[in-house]
């Protein structure tokens, strides 16, 4: 990964018209708000939405099974790995939506520490220009029982009503397979219709770059499929380097039950049960958009890139657009 590479802003809006002419006015765009998009992502919408196609395999098995048994409960899922299980989530970690021509669609995201409190990771190809347009938010903590427990934070948009989303440029140039080592992208949130950011209401957790590859214990947080709740899971890592002529090396780890919509999940090391929070040293994502098989998922390595796409992202700095020129 070379040195001094600009980071991407990938723009995400316009696409296909959504459903209904309702629908229409309320696309992304300079007024996009909390308020917009409290109005547009409804507790239905939200239900309804599903993984980004192509994102992760959608079930394990081909048979999905319920989130819950019909006491509540959550299962475990068993499987090649360490078993997983469903859980209420942590208030940190949610839904990033996407509407793309007229369906709704979601992958996982969480809030990164930042200065202005603001700043949210998920996988570029959650949000890179072919995956998606159109009206972005983030909801903490989701679940179908609770759906918004911390309110809804919109995208933010510059006035030109673009989504402020940085993804590395080479990622955008050198699409999902050669540009997997690259596989992350970092979003600016709007307030909550309180004027709260995300930061001041759910907390955060602490980007780590430069930690290598192996870690022995990992907790790993996402949102598969339709299931009710998200899943969570505690696993070592190792490095991992494709033999099939994919760049890069990555970060592997075993655990169950990872379909599509965990994308963007992040790694967290050093995590304490006690504050739910930890160090975020990777997110699902990178070689095959995450991995070919639901029980074993992948992390693009957070070194030095990443490390500037974050600052770029904080600091706002206003990076080339897609299809510029790679440095």
């Amino acid at each position: 990964m070379a040195a001094g590479m600009v980071a991407g802003l990938v723009t995400v809006s316009g696409g296909a018209g959504p459903a209904t002419a309702a629908d229409a006015s309320e696309k992304a765009g300079p007024r996009w708000t909390a308020a917009t998009a409290r109005h547009f992502w409804t507790d239905r919408r939200m239900a309804a939405a599903k993984p980004l196609p192509e994102d992760r395999p959608s079930a394990r098995t081909g048979i999905r099974t319920p989130a819950t048994d019909p006491a509540g409960s959550p299962v475990r899922r068993a499987g090649t790995g360490p078993g997983s299980s469903h859980f209420g989530g942590l208030p940190m970690i949610g839904r990033m939506y996407v509407q793309r021509g007229s369906g709704s669609y979601f992958c996982t995201a969480s809030v990164i520490n930042s200065r202005h409190h603001n700043v949210v990771l998920t996988a570029g190809h959650c949000l890179d220009a072919r995956a998606g347009s159109g009206s972005l938010a983030f909801v903490p903590q989701w679940t179908a029982a609770t759906p918004r427990p911390h309110g809804i934070f919109p995208v933010a948009t510059d006035s030109r009503g673009l989504s402020e989303v940085w993804i590395d440029q080479r990622y955008y140039d050198r699409g999902h397979t050669k540009g997997a080592p690259w596989d992350v992208a970092f979003a600016q949130l709007g307030a909550r219709s309180d004027g709260k950011q995300a930061q001041d209401v759910v907390g955060g957790n602490t980007l780590a770059t430069g930690s290598g590859y192996a870690f022995p214990r990992i907790r790993l947080v996402g949102y598969p499929n339709t299931d009710h709740q998200p899943l969570t899971c505690t696993n070592s890592t190792t490095r991992f380097t494709p033999t099939d002529g994919a760049p890069g090396s990555y970060l592997k780890i075993a655990c169950n039950d990872y379909r599509s919509g965990t994308s963007g999940s992040p790694f967290l090391a050093n995590f304490d049960a006690r504050t739910g929070r930890g160090d975020v040293v990777g997110s699902i994502g990178g070689w095959k958009t995450g991995g070919p098989t639901a029980d074993v998922s992948y992390s693009p390595n957070f070194g030095s890139d990443v490390q500037r796409l974050y600052d770029a992202a904080v600091a706002g700095t206003p990076p080339a657009r897609p299809g510029a020129p790679t440095q």
